[in-house]
């Protein structure tokens, strides 16, 4: 006869495909697993990216849908199908991940306690959603204490909690072997890192928010203005992997305006990215906003020294505590979020972002500094730590 009196969780998101909280939920699923009966719901199971095997995942089948009709009916539907998926495992606490999750979520209370997640600074652009998950939700996790602190100041919610990223790469993730959804990478990839270094690496999704058109043009004036005498062995040239999924269009333009289309590779996804990550020089994030960079943590997890553009919200809070007196990376200033596709403007910022990139290649030392404090730093986001943040937070909701 079964003992087993584990509370009930219910992780709900709303596809598994390529993305940051998509990867936490499955993280999540996988790292709980010991101390609760585990189910994740899903919405639609197209291009799952994520390694669900031996997890429980239940696919409601009720994909997104264009018009505001669609959108309304489906709202109604994935309630009902999650109340009484709820009640038929009889789940204790359901925790969701994105906004529309979150809004079916907090609607289809069962006997369940419920926790939306803030995942992105972008949230704040919904703030009637926001309003809604701080008065129907018994608590909102965030993932940095910037956007907790904004909902506790700027909605008057009490109901909160920070809950880190679990980001730092798996300790097995460095022997699996590279494995691109485009099977073209397979021989792309090692010729492109056989002719470059120093390597420039940067990751995320093809998405404005990144602010990619930075990085490129910062790449380019780096290359070619600021360069020649870095390279690491004859024959090769300072190189930029951005690794992330979609198809990049207009990013692939710019760097053929830029005359760099050689020396920049667009992997495209990649199902265990932390091979090629591992082999960058420099880190650089160049996004206009993010909630907590995961990508950001993974490369310091790595040992590699990063710059990131001090955004809303997550570097500073990531690189330059309040409590540090030694940062952890490099923190620029914000960058326009102005879209600049033009090969012909070169604003300031990224002039100079590419002289920052510079400085830190020519200083062998402060590589060396950054790396480890970035390396001691991302132990703070670490598996353990987050299942402790996890079973504390759970647990008072619960009781």
């Amino acid at each position: 006869m079964s003992t087993d009196v584990r509370k009930k969780i219910l992780l709900i998101s709303p596809m598994l495909h390529q993305g940051g909280f998509e990867r936490i939920c499955v993280r999540t699923a996988r790292l709980l697993a010991p101390f609760y009966d585990v189910t994740i719901a899903i919405f639609d199971d197209a291009d799952i990216a994520y390694d669900i095997d031996g997890l429980s995942v239940v696919n409601l089948n009720l994909p997104a849908r264009k018009t505001v009709f669609g959108k309304a009916l489906n709202l109604l539907l994935r309630v009902r199908a999650l109340r009484q998926l709820k009640n038929r495992l009889h789940i204790d606490l359901s925790y969701s991940f994105g906004q529309t999750a979150n809004l079916a979520n907090c609607h289809a209370r069962a006997s369940d306690r419920i926790i939306c997640s803030l995942r992105s600074f972008q949230d704040f652009d919904s703030p009637n959603l926001i309003r809604t998950f701080c008065q129907k939700a018994d608590l909102v996790a965030c993932c940095s204490r910037a956007i907790e602190e904004k909902i506790r100041t700027e909605y008057g919610c009490d109901r909160t909690a920070t809950i880190y990223n679990p980001v730092a790469a798996p300790d097995d993730a460095l022997h699996k072997p590279l494995d691109p959804v485009d099977p073209a990478m397979q021989e792309v990839l090692p010729a492109f890192l056989t002719g470059h270094a120093p390597l420039l690496v940067s990751m995320g999704r093809e998405d404005e928010v990144k602010g990619f058109w930075h990085l490129l043009k910062a790449f380019a004036f780096y290359k070619t203005e600021l360069s020649p005498e870095q390279a690491a062995g004859e024959g090769k040239t300072p190189g930029l992997l951005i690794i992330g999924d979609g198809k990049f269009t207009p990013y692939k333009q710019l760097a053929a305006d830029l005359r760099i289309s050689e020396d920049v590779c667009f992997t495209g996804a990649l199902r265990n990215p932390f091979p090629l990550l591992q082999k960058g020089s420099v880190y650089v994030l160049t996004s206009i906003m993010e909630g907590f960079p995961n990508a950001l943590v993974e490369a310091m997890s790595l040992g590699l020294p990063c710059i990131a553009a001090d955004c809303p919200t997550g570097p500073k809070e990531i690189l330059a505590p309040a409590a540090s007196e030694n940062p952890s990376g490099i923190l620029i200033p914000p960058l326009s979020a102005a879209v600049d596709l033009q090969a012909d403007s070169l604003p300031d910022e990224d002039i100079a972002l590419a002289k920052q990139i510079d400085a830190l290649l020519r200083d062998p030392v402060l590589i060396s500094t950054l790396s480890a404090r970035a390396k001691n730093r991302a132990g703070d986001f670490s598996d353990q730590a987050y299942v402790e943040t996890c079973r504390e937070v759970f647990d008072a909701v619960l009781s």
